[in-house]
């Protein structure tokens, strides 16, 4: 994948960091992430239905670490609830008990419930609602159970490979960090960031998706609360899989910091 970036918008760019540098430089650091290049995927799938497992970890990710995700989709998988209908006709208190420690344990039970629910009824199964245009899609999806404009991106993307840039509190960070002077990242609304990003990108999901992963990756790694800038990278377990963790033993620090504006105003001053 890194060797078919593209380069012609990068010259229509009007502003400071170029998205595609920000991409090249990671792929450079950590190699492909996602897709059939990846050495391990950065999202594991365990069961036989991919596009539901994917709905069901985007919603049990929010405000909850992955690696706490993981377990909890392994022991929905051994209940047999990574399956629409089942999912559809448990209870709350069973699916709670699974999914605990994710943050908001109780309602995102009853709210994968009605989800399970929703989407049978809608549409009968996930794959059918994610054949919907995209457009469509996502206004739908904004009209379920636990599911906002991040949530709809992350299933939309990785479930059913529409071009939608998925913006978090990682992207945010990290642009604020690189670029401070565009604009407020914190505070600019979900489409006012996903809008000047995705406007230097090409819309190809798969290069999309590998991006969120390799922003995640260095948000976890490099770019913390407390900036590692030099390094060496936090050893974060981010996914159980072997291997998944192979470039933890560069001690090369963070591949952005030559273009990064906080790196370089912190070491003038220090």
């Amino acid at each position: 994948m890194q060797s078919g970036i593209p380069t012609n918008s990068m010259a229509n760019w009007q502003h400071r960091v170029h998205p595609l540098e920000v991409y090249r430089r990671l792929v450079s650091h950590f190699g492909v992430l996602y897709g059939p290049d990846a050495h391990q995927p950065w999202w594991p799938i365990i069961s036989s239905n991919p596009q539901l497992e994917i709905v069901i970890g985007a919603v049990l990710v929010q405000q909850t670490r992955w690696e706490t995700v993981e377990g909890a989709i392994e022991r929905l998988y051994q209940a047999g609830l990574i399956d629409l209908h089942a999912l559809a006709q448990a209870t709350v208190a069973d699916v709670a008990e699974l999914i605990y420690p994710c943050a908001f344990y109780r309602q995102k039970a009853a709210g994968l419930i009605a989800l399970a629910r929703a989407i049978g009824e809608r549409y009968g199964d996930v794959a059918t609602m994610l054949r919907r245009p995209t457009a469509m899609l996502r206004r739908e999806l904004l009209t379920l159970p636990r599911i906002g404009p991040e949530t709809a991106d992350v299933i939309m993307l990785y479930a059913g490979d529409h071009p939608l840039f998925v913006v978090d509190a990682y992207t945010r960070r990290i642009f604020a960090r690189l670029a401070p002077d565009e604009i407020a990242w914190e505070r600019a609304s979900y489409h006012q960031v996903q809008h000047i990003i995705a406007a230097a990108l090409p819309s190809d999901p798969q290069l999309l998706a590998d991006f969120h992963a390799q922003l995640n990756e260095l948000a976890v790694r490099y770019c913390l609360s407390r900036p590692r800038c030099d390094g060496p990278p936090a050893r974060r377990v981010y996914s159980r899989q072997p291997g998944r963790n192979s470039f933890l033993d560069r001690h090369d620090g963070c591949p952005l910091r030559s273009m990064c504006a906080w790196y370089q105003g912190h070491r003038q001053l220090s």
